[in-house]
C-alpha cells in the first residue's frame, strides 16, 4: 500500500499555503545542496524525529487542547451537583421627598442606605438530567483521549513513511553512484579497445551515450531526495533555513525476520485496540447519556433554596449602623417544585434529535468497523507479498550479478556486443533497484500493520 501526499487541484491565481510552503522547502533544498553549508547540518534521528513530531504537529496541538476544553466541561459539569452561593450588596443615596421603608415615614432629605443579602439554592431532583449531562461529558473526554491517541499514530505513521522515503531515495542516490563509476570504468576500457582497434568507434559513442544516461539518473535520483528530505522537514515543522541531515542504518542493518501473522487474530487486535473505533463506541455512550439528559424534561423538577437579607437607613439615626444590620435582618428558605405541563414540544424534539445523534453515531461505529477490517486484510495481504518479494528480489540480484560478471568477460574477449554488456548492466542496476526497495517495503509493512492494528507505539525503536 501506498502513501501519497495531498494533491491540489483547486484552480488559483497563486498557490495556496501549503502549496507556497512545500515549494518554498523544495527550493530552499535545491539551492542548499547547491553551494557550500553556511552553517553545520543539524543531524536528527528517527527518535529525535518523534519527539519533534509530537510536540510540534499541529493535529496533535489541536487534539491537546480538546483534551483539555472537554476536561474543562466535565470539571463544569460536575459542580452543579454542589449548592450554588450568591452574595449581593448595594448603597445608594436618595434626594427629596421619598418613603424611608426602614423608619415609614415620608420624608424630604437625603438619605443614605446599604443593602445586603445571600442566597443559596441546590438541586434536588431534575429527572437525573444533572447525572446524564455530567456523564455524557465524561464520554466525551473519552473520545476525546481516544482520539489524541490515534491522531499521534497517524502522525508517527506519516513520519515513518516520509523517513523511510528519505532512506530509499538515499540508497537509491548510492546504487546510481556505484552505476555511474561502473560506466565510466567501462568508458575507459572501451576507449583503450577502440585505440588498439579491438572495438568499433560505435561502441565508444554508445558507451559515452550510456554515461550521459547514467549521470541523467544520478540527477534524478538526487533531486528525489531532496523533495522526499523537504516533505520530511514539512512534517516535522522544522525550520526551511536549516540544513540537516537524517541519520539511519543501511539496509543490510534491518532485521529481516518475517513474523507469523494469523488474519483472524489481527483483526481481533485491531477491534481491541484501535484508538479510533474506542472514540466511537465512547461517542455512542455520550449520544446514549445525551437522550437520558433530553427525556429529563419530562419529569419535574425540585430544588431547595434559601437566603438572608439586611439593610441599613442614615434616616434612622437612633440606631447604629451595626445594630441595624442585626435588627433589620430577615431570613427565607424554601422547596420548588416544578412539574413541566406543555413547553410547546421541545422536550419531544430535544428526545428525538438525541435519537437521531444516537442512531448516526452507531453508523459510523459500523462503517468504521468495515473499514477497519478491510484494512487490516489488505495490510496483512500485503505484508505477505512483502515477505515474498524479500526473496524474490534476493534471488534476482544474485542472478543478475553474475549474469553481468559473465557479461562482461564474454565482452573483455570479443564474444559479445556492447548492446549485450549495458542490457546486462541495466538489469543488475533494476535487480539492486528492487532489493532496496523490497527490503524497506517490507520494514513499511510491519508498521503498517500495527498502525491498522492501533498497536504502533511512539516509544519503540524503528529500527
Amino acid at each position: 500500500m501506498s502513501v501519497s501526499p495531498s494533491m491540489y487541484s483547486t484552480p488559483s491565481s497563486f498557490p495556496g499555503p501549503a502549496l507556497r510552503y512545500a515549494f518554498l522547502l523544495v527550493l530552499l533544498t535545491i539551492l542548499g545542496h547547491g553551494t557550500t553549508h553556511a552553517q553545520q547540518a543539524r543531524t536528527i534521528t528517527f527518535e529525535e524525529a518523534v519527539q519533534i513530531a509530537l510536540e510540534r504537529n499541529a493535529a496533535i496541538r489541536r487534539s491537546r487542547n480538546n483534551v483539555g476544553l472537554q476536561a474543562t466541561v466535565v470539571s463544569s459539569e460536575r459542580a452543579d451537583f454542589f449548592p450554588n452561593l450568591n452574595l449581593s450588596s448595594s448603597t445608594s443615596r436618595t434626594y427629596g421627598l421619598t418613603f424611608d421603608q426602614t423608619t415609614g415615614q415620608l420624608v424630604s432629605e437625603s438619605t443614605d442606605a446599604f443593602n445586603a443579602s445571600a442566597s443559596s439554592s441546590i438541586n434536588l431532583f431534575n429527572g437525573f438530567g444533572d447525572v446524564a449531562s455530567y456523564n455524557q461529558a465524561r464520554h466525551a473526554l473519552e473520545a476525546e483521549e481516544y482520539t489524541l491517541n490515534r491522531t499521534q499514530q497517524t502522525v508517527l505513521f506519516d513520519l515513518i513513511t516520509s523517513y523511510l522515503q528519505v532512506i530509499l531515495d538515499r540508497e537509491q542516490i548510492q546504487i546510481r553512484q556505484e552505476d555511474l563509476e561502473a560506466q565510466r570504468q567501462q568508458l575507459a576500457r572501451i576507449e583503450e579497445f577502440v585505440r588498439v582497434g579491438s572495438r568499433p568507434v560505435s561502441d565508444l559513442y554508445q558507451q559515452q551515450a550510456t554515461v550521459a544516461s547514467s549521470e541523467l539518473a544520478l540527477l534524478e535520483a538526487e533531486r528525489a531526495a531532496q523533495l522526499s528530505e523537504s516533505r520530511l522537514i514539512q512534517v516535522l515543522q522544522l525550520d526551511p533555513f536549516q540544513e540537516y541531515e537524517f541519520v539511519a542504518p543501511s539496509a543490510e542493518e534491518i532485521p529481516l525476520l518475517p513474523r507469523e501473522y494469523d488474519a483472524e487474530s489481527l483483526l481481533r487486535t485491531a477491534f481491541a485496540n484501535r484508538p479510533d473505533l474506542q472514540a466511537q463506541e465512547a461517542s455512542i455512550e455520550a449520544a446514549l447519556e445525551g437522550i437520558r439528559f433530553a427525556r429529563s424534561g419530562m419529569y419535574p423538577s425540585l430544588s431547595l433554596f434559601g437566603s438572608i437579607r439586611t439593610s441599613y437607613s442614615s434616616r434612622n439615626e437612633l440606631t447604629s449602623f451595626a445594630d441595624q444590620l442585626s435588627d433589620n435582618r430577615a431570613q427565607s428558605f424554601g422547596i420548588s417544585l416544578s412539574i413541566p405541563i406543555f413547553n410547546r414540544f421541545q422536550t419531544r424534539t430535544n428526545v428525538e434529535r438525541a435519537r437521531v445523534q444516537y442512531e448516526n453515531a452507531r453508523l459510523a461505529e459500523e462503517t468504521l468497523e468495515l473499514q477497519i477490517a478491510a484494512e487490516v486484510r489488505q495490510a496483512y495481504l500485503d505484508y505477505q507479498t512483502a515477505v515474498k518479494r524479500l526473496d524474490v528480489t534476493e534471488k534476482q540480484l544474485q542472478a543478475a550479478e553474475q549474469a553481468l560478471a559473465v557479461e562482461q568477460e564474454r565482452y573483455n574477449v570479443g564474444a559479445s556486443t556492447l548492446v549485450e554488456l549495458t542490457q546486462a548492466r541495466a538489469t543488475y542496476v533494476q535487480a539492486a533497484s528492487n532489493r532496496i526497495q523490497a527490503i524497506y517495503r517490507f520494514y513499511f509493512q510491519d508498521r503498517l500493520l500495527e498502525y491498522y492494528q492501533g498497536t504502533l507505539n511512539p516509544t519503540r525503536p524503528l529500527f
